[in-house]
């Protein structure tokens, strides 16, 4: 009896070390561990880049905001100096009499007193004349005023700005002042900005955010912001500068420029951006919160630990039912796969029997017929990709087209030619109506060529210039179809190129013919011209355009949607030469 007992047992072992060693047990434990891994590997990936997509987007955001306040402060500057030339116009027409121009002057304060704290006229004596009600009074002379007359005399051709310092009419300021030509003795005009107002303007711009924004100069002194610290940072109000955890304004000027992680003295983790203004020779800082990164990326990775969870459970429902049908002659199935190596996927497997042997090979069957429909599907899929990769292509030329559209409108606007508003307004319409339909949708080469005439009836008041088109197209061509957008960006590239964004004009030539059962469409310029390799750079992609704030996009474009549509050997080529113009020729299928 217990003979018989250890047999049993010696049995039972021998079962389970030829179970253990069997192909069954090794398929299992490598079905359980590729999909294990692979669930592993690609949750993994997924959360690095969803971090990453966070991270960029909250630095395209914060980076987006520090220009729309350098476009304030350039819009700023702008006006200011406005101001300073009309008061310098004034006082250059009555130089012997200054006085006469104290109720134009004050006028002139009362149209602008929202931007600035004073407009005052600085006499070689460093006494003034002086618009606010304070200073029409007090008009002695003060030294403070001389680093300002140096710098306007040191600077007799442009507008100075000064270094911030506390005013004894005007507080904590900075000046603005202009030399008048031709006066002797010397006499400068000069205004106070009023920080405090800018200070409002950058608080309302963080007030729904956890950051904060400030201007600084070169030595790291604030010159406006930082009204609330949000436990991001401690101000010194005396001394008006700042530290960021252990680092010191002058110490993150000396990190240098673009995004610096940090830590707060409580620990919190804060990034600081520092983006220069070159108007006013200061820069924007910023010091954002990151904490709500943290708060959204430990959500996430939770969310991506249960995935990994459910993966262990799927490889092992996986690897199990993989290993349960693993049944069948392996010389039957070798011999069956061979065939099917060889390309024949018309093959059946299938064995007349009613037990597992039977239901693999079925399901081998179904495996071969299901290959064949992916092979069909993925043929589908590829197609439908390449038309995604156009309609990307095409959407990537509308904003750009946009952008500079809209700076038509704003210079117009700002030259103050309101009689050019309407033409420019009506020419955006038109080719927004035409750019906003179907990418994919094919156009005739003649309304190609009228979307560029509008085009170049905005580029012509943009510039307050004449860019003349000429056409040598014979009618049958006219008819032909191309890409929507395709002309667009061409005759863009010769205005930039060829006329040097702008600043000479010139006439624009598109001819279309057909050469060696080709269709060529021809955008030719008389402007500088280039070398080739700057020619074959316009065609080439970068690799890194996402971190460029404004990207000029046009010729790879193109050149990348010809290729895509007809293959290879079609596209862009670009034959100029310094002096000699530029002609860009695109080929299509004849």
């Amino acid at each position: 009896m217990h003979k018989k007992q250890e047999d049993a047992q010696r049995k039972r072992g021998n079962a389970v070390r030829r179970w253990l060693g069997g192909l069954t047990w090794k398929l299992f434990i490598i079905c359980f561990a590729f999909v294990l891994s692979s669930v592993t590997i690609i949750s993994e990936l997924s959360y690095r880049f969803v971090e990453q997509e966070i991270r960029d987007n909250d630095g395209y955001y914060i980076n987006q905001l520090l220009s729309k306040v350098d476009q304030y402060l350039t819009l700023n500057f702008s006006s200011l100096q406005t101001i300073l030339f009309s008061v310098e116009s004034m006082v250059k027409s009555d130089l012997s009499e200054l006085d006469r121009v104290r109720n134009p002057l004050r006028s002139i304060f009362e149209m602008n007193y929202e931007n600035v704290t004073n407009i005052y006229i600085i006499r070689s004596d460093l006494s003034i004349i002086g618009a606010s009600p304070i200073t029409r009074t007090l008009d002695d002379p003060i030294p403070e005023r001389q680093d300002v007359v140096d710098l306007a005399l040191n600077n007799k051709l442009q507008s100075v700005v000064s270094k911030p310092y506390k005013s004894t009419f005007s507080g904590w300021t900075v000046t603005m002042a202009r030399y008048v030509a031709g006066s002797n003795p010397p006499i400068v005009v000069a205004l106070d900005i009023d920080l405090h107002r800018i200070e409002d303007s950058l608080l309302r711009i963080t007030q729904s955010e956890s950051m904060n924004l400030a201007l600084i100069d070169d030595k790291g002194m604030i010159v406006a912001g930082f009204q609330e610290s949000k436990g991001l940072l401690e101000v010194n109000a005396e001394q008006r500068t700042f530290k960021v955890g252990s680092k010191t304004a002058a110490e993150l000027l000396g990190t240098g420029r673009g995004a610096i992680p940090i830590e707060t003295a409580t620990g919190r983790p804060v990034t600081v951006m520092i983006k220069p203004t070159p108007k006013f020779n200061w820069l924007i800082v910023s010091i954002s919160d990151d904490s709500r990164i943290l708060a959204s990326l430990s959500k996430i990775e939770a969310y991506f630990i249960g995935l990994i969870g459910i993966g262990l459970v799927l490889s092992i429902v996986v690897a199990a039912v993989v290993t349960r049908y693993i049944r069948k002659p392996l010389m039957y199935l070798t011999k069956k796969m061979n065939t099917i190596k060889q390309g024949r996927l018309d093959v059946q497997v299938s064995l007349k029997r009613n037990d597992e042997f039977g239901d693999l090979s079925h399901t081998f069957d179904l495996m071969i017929r299901q290959i064949v429909e992916l092979i069909r599907n993925l043929d589908e899929g590829k197609e439908l990709q390449r038309k995604l990769e156009i309609q990307i292509l095409q959407a990537q030329i509308n904003p750009h087209f946009l952008y500079n559209t809209l700076g038509s409108i704003s210079n117009v606007v700002r030259l103050g030619q309101l009689d050019k508003v309407d033409p420019v307004i009506r020419s955006l319409i038109a080719i927004l109506e035409y750019g906003v339909s179907d990418a994919s949708e094919k156009v005739t080469l003649h309304e190609e060529i009228d979307n560029v005439k509008d085009y170049l009836q905005i580029q012509n008041i943009r510039y307050n210039k004449e860019f003349k088109l000429s056409q040598h197209i014979h009618n049958e061509l006219l008819e032909y179809p191309v890409f929507r957008m395709l002309l667009q960006p061409i005759v863009e590239n010769s205005i930039f190129h060829g006329y040097q964004g702008g600043r000479i004009e010139g006439r624009l030539y598109i001819n279309a013919f057909r050469e060696n059962e080709r269709f060529i469409v021809e955008v030719k310029d008389d402007g500088v011209g280039m070398t080739e390799a700057e020619s074959q750079r316009l065609l080439l992609r970068e690799d890194d355009e996402r971190k460029v704030s404004r990207k000029r996009i046009g010729l790879h474009n193109i050149h990348d949607r010809i290729r895509l549509n007809y293959g290879e050997s079609y596209g862009l080529t670009i034959l100029s030469e310094p002096g000699k113009g530029t002609v860009v020729r695109a080929e299509f299928p004849g």
